[in-house]
């Protein structure tokens, strides 16, 4: 059907019902959007008998079947996989699902896959309570070992997974140098690398096997997506992950494919800008009485800053603080008073946000940690001005109390 020419029936129509479900043909003239284009399918048809029954084949790279992917989703995927230097890259539905199938496509029962101490907390608790029954062994490492993680690779570890920096303490890893080890003793090595993501640091180029990133984070770019990829260069693997990821049902909506596609359009912006505020908000901090520690790999005294130097292109901005003991029964005053800050345990965004926790639980290796609570800031596209003017205006509750004396007794009446 040539353009302008008024829509015609399928020929095969003679009734309504029928019509309803089969559209008129339109030019299949090519159309050239800037944006990616959004193709839904669960049912996905095929020309001749021959191409049906070689479907299968199809599932790595083609199209079999819409939970297997689109061509919204391949895009997608092709694009990663060039940002992450890598020859393949996959999409699940969020980070989380990028841990849980890198894991399970890797190891098996009677495995062994070892696990940072800093990795992101429910992968820590999908260990124990998911690999765990299926037989699989998780064992928990001092995310400062590097090299010296060979002591704990036996013949039975079949994957390690490092995390650096880590999401609240910061430690950065000599990936390098635990790759090298681990291949040693024929062990894969996963990166979740979402704090930095392929911007900062690329980890195949640094030996990893599998470079996994929650996509929710930097790349969605707005708090509103759940998304999370893995990227390799091995074939065979890409395989191994395809498969596992469809045996366990994993599946992305074209929708969320296209808003993290135009994510990774301006990320580059946003985490520029986000790292620059929050330089300029570390330095505010590193002048306050209530700021115990600065926890940013940036920072000269801070566990890895040799390495991040060595191997990082800039840093993110992401990063925690310790507070001072004594403020500790204020935390719920002061927090409440912010106004642009505001509660939540995510990155990436374009909205400024403040987690607090307690990183110590479960963790042996933070004897270098000040006491107090920790505090991570995300720093989202806010001006600097007014978000300097939001931690002040709440920090004054902090200088009244110490200025009257009223934090230490409050700090002595908690205990």
């Amino acid at each position: 059907m040539a353009m302008g020419e008024p829509a015609k029936l399928h020929p095969m129509t003679r009734h309504d019902d029928t019509s309803h479900v089969h559209p008129p043909k339109r030019s299949q003239e090519p159309f050239h959007a800037v944006a990616m284009s959004v193709e839904r399918a669960s049912t996905v048809i095929f020309d001749d008998l021959e191409s049906f029954e070689r479907r299968v084949e199809r599932l790595y790279d083609g199209f079999s079947y819409g939970l297997y992917g689109t061509p919204t989703s391949r895009r997608l995927e092709d694009h990663i996989a060039v940002l992450e230097g890598g020859s393949r890259a996959l999409v699940v539905p969020s980070g989380m699902a990028a841990i849980t199938l890198t894991t399970m496509a890797i190891c098996r029962g009677g495995d062994r896959v070892l696990v940072p101490e800093t990795l992101y907390g429910p992968a820590r608790d999908m260990a124990e309570r998911l690999l765990r029954p299926l037989g699989i062994e998780a064992i928990s490492y001092d995310p400062k070992l590097d090299a010296g993680i060979s002591a704990l690779i036996d013949d039975r570890s079949r994957l390690v997974w490092v995390e650096s920096p880590g999401s609240a303490t910061f430690e950065v890893q000599d990936v390098p140098a635990i790759t090298a080890v681990a291949h040693q003793a024929g062990a894969l090595v996963a990166a979740d690398n979402t704090w930095a993501s392929h911007l900062l640091f690329k980890p195949l180029a640094h030996g990893v096997d599998i470079s996994m990133q929650a996509l929710s984070k930097h790349a969605g770019g707005h708090g509103d997506l759940l998304m999370g990829s893995v990227a390799v260069r091995d074939k065979a693997l890409f395989r191994r992950l395809k498969d596992t990821s469809r045996f366990l049902g994993y599946g992305v909506s074209p929708e969320d494919c296209a808003l993290c596609e135009r994510g990774l359009m301006t990320m580059p912006v946003r985490m520029r800008h986000a790292d620059g505020t929050a330089r300029k908000i570390i330095r505010w901090l590193s002048g306050r009485a209530e700021v115990a520690q600065i926890l940013h790999p940036s920072e000269p005294d801070h566990p890895g800053h040799a390495v991040w130097k060595r191997d990082f292109a800039g840093s993110a901005g992401v990063f925690s603080f310790v507070l001072q003991p004594e403020f500790a029964p204020m935390q719920s005053r002061v927090l409440r008073r912010m106004q642009l800050f505001r509660l939540g345990a995510s990155w990436g965004g374009v909205h400024s946000l403040i987690s607090v926790s307690d990183p110590r639980k479960g963790r042996i290796s933070l004897d270098w940690l000040k006491p107090g609570p920790v505090w991570r800031l995300t720093i989202g596209l806010e001006a600097l001005d007014d978000l300097l003017a939001d931690l002040s205006q709440a920090f004054e509750l902090f200088a009244e109390a110490r200025r009257n004396g009223t934090a230490a007794a409050d700090a002595k009446a908690a205990e």
